[in-house]
């Protein structure tokens, strides 16, 4: 079985940018939940930046900065959504010792 077809049977949104915000990858779920959530198709190959608030944009910075400097190794939030709650984590992935990105999970509910 390759990656995709596990990461496309997840159950399990999963987005994955590069370290400027373009998106690179998002499995099946990943394309279904942001349809549903912005009404979005096609997400590879969009900047996150249209995607999101100024403001947003600035703290998404701020946490690929520090996953780039190695101060944090993962960041996560609970977000309200039509349907009841969803928790976002994040991981970077690295090439070499330079980030090379993250790789954002949405889960459809608490972890809590």
């Amino acid at each position: 079985m390759d990656v995709k077809a596990i990461t496309d049977g997840l159950q399990v949104a999963m987005v994955v940018s590069d370290a400027n915000f373009n998106i690179i990858y998002a499995n099946k779920r990943g394309e279904e939940v942001f349809k549903a959530l912005l009404n979005a198709d096609n997400l590879v190959g969009r900047n996150m930046t249209g995607c999101h608030k100024p403001e947003t944009i600035e703290k998404l910075k701020k946490i690929y900065q520090d996953f780039a400097d190695k101060k944090t190794k993962l960041h996560y939030y609970v977000m309200d959504t039509p349907d009841g709650k969803a928790t976002v984590v994040s991981v970077p992935f690295f090439n070499g010792v330079k980030l090379g990105g993250v790789v954002e999970f949405v889960f459809e509910s608490t972890l809590g």
